[in-house]
């Protein structure tokens, strides 16, 4: 049997500097999505300048997650960010479910779905069957990145950086093409091709908000190595706010640059903007250039995976909350085994491909601890107060830290609501199968704890 005792609290040298660091919220931010949630977001607003205000309002909703983790994340500059906000507020069992979940959901599903795309692109700009094609390039994405960063740290963020250089250039790039081929500077005349114009009150700017959201999704994942950051305390607030104005105005460009060029009915519901808009240009391989655009931007949001989301499974294996041998650090810095892991399980979705239905699943449980994150801020606060302690020297302070966190709440509340409303309407399970999922991780929490010290006393 697996040893599962907890392994020596290795040190970690703190080696990232503060460029490092945003380049990984920007690498993980960016990625394959940004091609299909401008179409999602026009399919429910019918005005170019109301969709543009859309990725404005998720801009500042991700400054606001960003403020109140940098608070967290240097109150507690420890390896896994929200695993040990949770663990500190609530105790192990949320860090447990939380580590398990993103272990298997984001690095394993995350890395397998953004590697399965990868595949796709490859596999088309190299005009091959998709059917074999498209795994094989994918799994090999996951099997070169994951030797990259398992060769240190260092050498993962060295990497990281460059791959987020070359896929932001490439995003704009894109959209600066877009413009050309439009061959103007403002939106294009908005038309209506279909039987009903979009709807522009409140719910549909929501629901238009939902797909730009998600793009902006992994902007704090760089809070995953605040224990590994020089001058933590400086440096990660900084690089955190970095990286949601770098985001902000990539993709404002980006989508401006898209309204140019065609009309919101005519992205309504496109799975690649940029395809349409190139489609119809033959002396150059504008598609080819689009494709290889695409596969960089991809390798970029894998890279992200493995250097930042994979401590959260090395802290829970150095809390003894999994397997000792997913904790264990080379001297180069790199979890090693659990990059090996991360990267079977991300293989084994890009095989299968059926990981679409559980993904949903980890959106509403991720909505549920994501809430709990930020109700965390509120806890810590209220605790210092009864502590009779003042705020922490050299911590981030969030401006009106407790209305934010409040807010921040209340939106992860309409997204689990948006969630079970929508399971409702078209009879999904996908609500009953993530309260399960919470039951199955009790149930394993529990015996988790049981077998751990049955399995040292036996040893000793």
């Amino acid at each position: 049997m697996t040893d599962s005792s907890p392994p020596s609290q290795a040190v970690l040298r703190q080696i990232l500097g503060p460029v490092s660091v945003a380049c990984v919220g920007i690498g993980g931010a960016i990625g394959s999505g940004i091609f299909a949630t401008p179409g999602e977001a026009a399919t429910y607003l019918g005005s170019p300048w109301v969709i543009l205000g859309v990725w404005l309002a998720a801009g500042f909703v991700t400054l606001l997650q960003s403020m109140v983790t940098a608070e967290l994340a240097t109150r507690f500059p420890r390896a896994g960010g929200e695993y040990q906000f949770l663990k500190e507020a609530y105790g192990e069992f949320a860090a447990f479910f939380f580590g398990w979940s993103f272990t298997v959901f984001i690095v394993g599903g995350g890395a397998g779905t953004i590697a399965a795309a990868f595949g796709e692109f490859v596999a088309e700009l190299l005009v091959m069957d998709q059917s074999w094609a498209a795994p094989l390039f994918g799994c090999c994405a996951i099997f070169t990145v994951g030797i990259i960063n398992g060769l240190g740290l260092r050498t993962g963020a060295v990497t990281q950086n460059l791959l987020t250089f070359l896929k932001t250039a490439a995003l704009l790039s894109i959209a600066i093409g877009a413009m050309v081929v439009a061959g103007r500077v403002t939106p294009a005349p908005t038309t209506f091709v279909t039987e009903r114009a979009p709807d522009f009150g409140f719910e549909a700017f929501l629901l238009a908000l939902m797909p730009a959201y998600w793009s902006f999704t992994g902007a704090t994942d760089s809070a995953k190595l605040a224990e590994e950051t020089k001058d933590v305390h400086r440096a990660l607030p900084r690089a955190l706010m970095a990286t949601v104005g770098v985001l902000t105005l990539v993709y404002f460009f980006y989508n401006y640059a898209l309204l140019c060029a065609v009309s919101p009915s005519e992205m309504a519901g496109r799975r690649s903007v940029p395809a349409l808009i190139f489609s119809g240009i033959t002396s150059y391989p504008i598609n080819d250039m689009v494709l290889i655009a695409s596969a960089l931007i991809c390798l970029g949001a894998i890279s992200s995976v493995f250097l930042a989301n994979i401590r959260v499974t090395y802290a829970l294996a150095r809390d003894g909350l999994t397997f000792s041998t997913l904790g264990v650090m080379t001297k180069a810095q790199a979890p090693a085994v659990s990059i090996l892991v991360g990267g079977s399980l991300a293989c084994a979705f890009v095989i299968r491909r059926g990981f679409t239905q559980i993904l949903h699943i980890y959106f509403l449980a991720s909505a549920v601890l994501f809430g709990l994150t930020y109700l965390s801020l509120i806890v810590f606060r209220l605790r210092d107060r009864r502590a009779g302690r003042g705020f922490p020297e050299g911590v981030y302070r969030t401006p009106r830290g407790m209305a934010v966190a409040v807010l921040l709440i209340g939106f992860e509340v309409a997204v689990a609501g948006s969630i079970i409303a929508s399971d409702i309407r078209t009879k999904s399970l996908d609500s009953l199968y993530t309260l399960g999922l919470l039951a199955g991780l009790a149930v394993l929490y529990l015996v988790w704890r049981r077998a751990v010290p049955a399995l040292q006393h036996r040893k000793a």
